[in-house]
C-alpha cells in the first residue's frame, strides 16, 4: 500500500514523497520505492511537480505504471507552428549548427511566452516541449551561450534571412529607429542620443526593417547611441547594397530627411516615401504657390463620415539630381488643429531652449524665424516671441505637408501607403512591452549581440501569431470557423495555453495528452493545429 512521507530541508522546504512497498522475488526480501510528487505550500497542500501536475500522471502512478515524462505543449505549438510557417526555423538551421539553432530558437520561444522575462527562460524550456528541452541549462549556459553569438553568425543569419523573405521581388518596407536604453558604461554602443522614451539615460539605438505585405521583421541593426537618424540611413544603404534583395521601396519618417539621404537613395535606386520637414524652404514655396489650387473639390482625396473634414491632395513632378521625383502636397482639414497644437509646444521648447542657453543646432532656423532675441547687462538675455510668423503659419501651413517619392506618381496611393508607417512603430512597441526590451541589462557588447538576436527571433514570432489571431478574429463569423470568445492579446493567448501538456507513461497508457479547453481549441483551430483529443 502506498504511503506519503514528507521531507523538510534545512531551507524549510517541505518535500512530498510517494512511497510503496512490495515483495521483489528475485532478492528474496521487501524493497521500498520512492518518489517525489512535489513540495508543500504555506497552505499545507502539495505542488506537484512537472511529473506529476497532470492527474493522469497520479493516476498512472497509483495503477503501478511509470511517468518518464510530462511537458507543457500548448505554447510550443502556437510558437512552433509560427517558426515554420515563415520559414525561420528553416534559416536559422541553413546558417548556424543544429544545436546553436535551437537553443536560440527555446530562448526566443520563452521570451514570447514569458513577456519578454529572460530570466524565467531556463525553467521554461525545462518545462516546455521545445528544441532545447533536453538541454535543460541553467541561467549560467544561457549567458555563455548568449556570449558565444559571434558577429559572423549574426550577419549570416541576417543575409539568409532577407533573402528568404524578400525572394528577389520589389517590395514595400518601413523603416525606423528607436532607442534602448542602458546603465552599461562596459558597451562600446551605449552613448548619450536623442532618447526617444525621454529618459536621461545613455542608449543604443536599434534599426528595424520590416515587410508591409507580410508584416513581419526581415533585418535589425544595432548602432551607437549617439548616432542620427540621417547617419544610420547611410549605414543602411552600405548594407543593402551587399543583399541581393531586388528593388526596395522604404516609408520613412521626416527624420531621415536630408539632401544627402535623398541624394543616396536615387543613386542606389531604393524607392523610397519621405514627409518633408517644415523648415525646408524650397517646400514651403511649393505649398504657398499651390495652396489656392489644392483646396479645389477634384482634390478632395477622403472625407468624414459627417462630411465635415476633408483630405485635399494633388501632385507637382519634379527632379532631383537628374532623377525624377513626385512632390505630393496635402491639406487635411482635421489635422490643422493638431499642427497648431504641436507647433505651440515646440515654441515653448524653443523659447526654453533659447532663455536657458541649451540650444540646438537643429533649431537655429526656428530661433531665427520665431524668436527675436536681446542681450543687455542690466536685465541679461530676453527672448521676445516674433507673433507675425507665428500667425503666418497658423494661417498659410497649418495642416499642410509634403511626401517626396521616387516610386509613386498618385497624390492618394502615396498617402495611402504611407500610413502603413505605423506598422513599424506598433512593432517598436511589442519589442519593449510586449517583450521587456525597453531596457538593455546585459554586461558586454558579446552577451548584448546575442541577446538582441534572440529578441528579434521572438519579435518575429510574436508578429506571426500576432497576425494569425488577427485573421482568426476577422474571420470568425465566416462558414465553418468557430466564433473567437474574444479577441486574445499575445501575452493572453500564450496564458491560456499554459495548461494543456502531455505525459509520457510506460505501460499501457503511452503518451496521454490533456483535454483541450474551449478557448485552447478556437487557437489551435486558428494555427491549423490538430491534436490528439481536438
Amino acid at each position: 500500500m502506498a504511503t506519503l512521507t514528507y521531507h523538510r530541508k534545512p531551507n524549510g522546504t517541505t518535500y512530498v514523497y510517494r512511497q510503496e512497498s512490495h515483495w521483489d522475488k528475485s532478492k528474496r526480501r521487501t524493497t521500498t520505492t520512492q518518489v517525489c510528487l512535489g513540495k508543500l505550500n504555506q497552505h499545507k497542500e502539495i505542488i506537484y511537480n512537472k511529473r506529476f501536475s497532470d492527474p493522469v500522471a497520479r493516476e498512472a502512478l497509483d495503477k503501478g505504471e511509470l511517468v518518464s515524462e510530462s511537458l507543457i505543449t500548448g505554447q510550443s505549438l502556437v510558437l512552433s507552428s509560427a517558426t515554420q510557417s515563415c520559414g525561420l526555423y528553416q534559416v536559422m538551421r541553413q546558417v548556424l549548427s543544429a544545436e546553436k539553432a535551437d537553443f536560440l530558437l527555446s530562448l526566443a520561444w520563452a521570451v514570447c511566452a514569458l513577456d519578454g522575462k529572460m530570466y524565467h527562460a531556463s525553467t521554461w524550456i525545462e518545462q516546455n516541449d521545445c528544441p532545447a528541452n533536453k538541454l535543460a541549462p541553467r541561467s549560467q549556459d544561457i549567458s555563455r551561450a548568449l556570449a558565444g553569438i559571434s558577429q559572423d553568425d549574426v550577419d549570416s543569419f541576417q543575409r539568409a534571412w532577407i533573402t528568404h523573405r524578400s525572394k528577389g521581388l520589389s517590395e514595400h518596407y518601413c523603416f525606423d529607429i528607436t532607442s534602448v536604453s542602458s546603465r552599461n558604461a562596459r558597451n562600446p554602443f551605449v552613448e548619450w542620443g536623442h532618447n526617444r522614451d525621454k529618459e536621461a539615460i545613455p542608449q543604443i539605438n536599434l534599426a528595424l526593417l520590416t515587410s508591409v505585405a507580410t508584416r513581419i521583421p526581415v533585418y535589425y541593426e544595432v548602432l551607437p547611441g549617439s548616432m542620427s537618424d540621417v547617419k544610420a540611413m547611410t549605414s543602411f544603404l552600405k548594407r543593402m547594397e551587399k543583399y541581393s534583395i531586388g528593388r526596395i521601396r522604404m516609408l520613412l519618417d521626416r527624420g531621415f530627411y536630408s539632401a544627402s539621404n535623398i541624394d543616396e537613395l536615387l543613386a542606389g535606386h531604393v524607392g523610397f516615401y519621405i514627409p518633408v520637414p517644415a523648415n525646408i524652404k524650397v517646400h514651403q514655396e511649393l505649398i504657398d504657390l499651390n495652396r489656392d489650387n489644392l483646396e479645389m473639390p477634384e482634390n478632395i482625396i477622403s472625407v468624414t463620415e459627417d462630411n465635415k473634414d476633408a483630405v485635399y491632395g494633388m501632385t507637382m513632378l519634379g527632379k532631383i539630381s537628374g532623377k525624377r521625383v513626385w512632390q505630393h502636397i496635402y491639406y487635411d482639414t482635421a489635422r490643422r488643429t493638431e499642427h497648431i497644437l504641436s507647433f505651440f509646444a515646440k515654441l515653448s521648447m524653443w523659447e526654453q531652449e533659447l532663455l536657458s542657453g541649451n540650444t540646438s543646432e537643429a533649431n537655429t532656423w526656428a530661433y531665427e524665424r520665431y524668436f527675436t532675441v536681446k542681450e543687455t547687462p542690466k536685465r541679461g538675455r530676453q527672448v521676445k516671441r516674433r507673433q507675425e510668423e507665428i500667425n503666418k503659419y497658423k494661417q498659410d501651413r497649418a495642416g499642410y505637408w509634403v511626401i517626396l517619392t521616387n516610386c509613386e506618381k498618385d497624390a492618394s496611393r502615396a498617402l495611402t501607403a504611407y500610413r502603413e508607417r505605423s506598422l513599424v512603430e506598433n512593432q517598436f512597441d511589442d519589442l519593449k512591452n510586449e517583450l521587456d526590451m525597453h531596457r538593455i541589462r546585459t554586461h558586454n557588447s558579446e552577451t548584448m549581440r546575442g541577446r538582441l538576436l534572440v529578441q528579434f527571433l521572438a519579435l518575429v514570432i510574436c508578429s506571426v501569431i500576432r497576425q494569425g489571431l488577427d485573421v482568426a478574429w476577422n474571420d470568425r463569423n465566416n462558414p465553418g470557423d468557430d466564433r473567437f470568445t474574444r479577441r486574445y492579446s499575445l501575452s493572453e493567448t500564450m496564458l491560456r495555453l499554459g495548461s494543456y501538456r502531455k505525459t509520457r507513461i510506460s505501460g499501457r497508457y503511452g503518451t496521454v495528452v490533456s483535454t483541450p479547453t474551449k478557448t485552447q481549441r478556437e487557437i489551435f483551430k486558428a494555427f491549423g493545429i490538430t491534436t490528439q483529443s481536438t
